[in-house]
């Protein structure tokens, strides 16, 4: 009885144990964190930290790229492709992305890098939000990582924050991460360069020496800047308000501390039926046609009651005329036979 009883014991241990190290051994080493948030890590706040977020659902930003690539998705802008992303089944910080096709598509081809990094988001934050600080500031030692007329770099002492310079318009940096960093510490992990896609417009500093910057991209509004990292605590925050209007359709959050949701069977489904169709705004051809064509239904529908009242009048008018006209001749005729009595009647008295 006694031999069962430790056995039991021993094995109750294994078992405590066990989670914690399963745990342990689901984040990743310092090393490992740092090589694969490099290629991102100098992105403006703004922009890594829906980035960050829309990695946790690779599936989604995959999609989303798809669906994008659509001619007639390529051409929606602004409030426009806001309102088309509503019903879209992805988590917002995927719909925050969908404004720089250059982010979606760089993403999709780097599946596995995706997964990995968003992996690393899931399981330890705070870590991943150490590593983008570690390697800011060794950007900023090695004089690759400074304010410009695209990015603002604030270095509090606790964190350094990068912000566009424009708040309208994003630049994204453009860089290697084995030549920004100074010198990489950690060989058994070396960091990936993912280089700008054919076509890509790279402007400022050489790419092989230090940071470049694509085109301006026009930020939209609607879908912009509720993601906010907190570097102090390794968090990220949320607008709630604007989380939950760009989730329209999806569920909604209460808190404002963003944690991970796994989206195993699908973020949310819903019919066509629910979808309230958005109107988009007439182009400026559109916009004349539709005033000059109320303008002429206005005038239409004020002529046609107009001609309306003129032709009664007219008709009572004429009508009007008529009888007075036949009341005239009537009179006339009585006061005839009145004269013509009267004067028999004098004729007969004067015989």
């Amino acid at each position: 009885m006694t031999r069962w009883l430790t056995i039991l014991i021993v094995f109750c241990a294994i078992a405590a144990v066990t989670p914690a190290v399963a745990r342990a051994e689901a984040v990743p080493p310092v090393g490992q964190i740092e090589a694969t948030v490099a290629p991102v890590a100098l992105y403006p706040d703004a922009l890594l930290t829906p980035l960050l977020m829309a990695a946790t659902y690779p599936d989604e930003v995959v999609e989303a790229g798809a669906w994008l690539a659509e001619a007639h998705n390529q051409k929606l802008k602004g409030d426009a492709l806001a309102a088309a992303l509503e019903p879209r089944p992805w988590d917002p910080s995927v719909k925050a992305l969908v404004p720089f096709p250059v982010i979606l598509g760089m993403m999709g081809e780097r599946r596995d890098w995706m997964k990995e990094l968003g992996a690393m988001v899931a399981a330890a934050p705070a870590r991943v939000a150490a590593a983008v600080q570690k390697l800011r500031r060794e950007a900023i030692a090695d004089g690759k990582l400074k304010s410009s007329p695209r990015l603002t770099v604030h270095d509090t002492g606790g964190a350094v924050a990068i912000a566009p310079a424009d708040p309208a318009v994003l630049y994204i940096p453009v860089y290697n991460p084995a030549l920004v960093f100074g010198a990489w510490t950690y060989p058994d992990y070396p960091p990936m360069f993912i280089e700008p896609p054919p076509g890509f417009d790279v402007s400022g500093a050489d790419i092989q020496t230090g940071v470049g910057f694509s085109v301006g991209y026009g930020v939209v509004a609607p879908l912009w800047g509720w993601a906010h990292a907190d570097w102090s605590n390794g968090a990220i925050e949320v607008d709630t308000a604007a989380y939950n209007r760009i989730n329209r359709y999806g569920p909604h959050v209460a808190a404002s501390i963003w944690h991970h949701e796994p989206h195993a069977t699908g973020y949310f489904h819903i019919t066509q039926a629910q979808i309230t169709p958005p109107t988009p705004p007439p182009t400026g051809n559109q916009a004349a046609a539709k005033t000059r064509a109320a303008a002429k239904t206005k005038t239409a529908v004020k002529t046609k009651p107009a001609r309306k009242t003129a032709a009664r009048h007219a008709t009572r008018h004429a009508k009007g005329g008529d009888n007075r006209k036949a009341k005239t001749a009537h009179a006339l005729e009585h006061r005839g036979k009145i004269r013509l009595a009267a004067g028999g009647e004098r004729d007969h008295h004067r015989h």
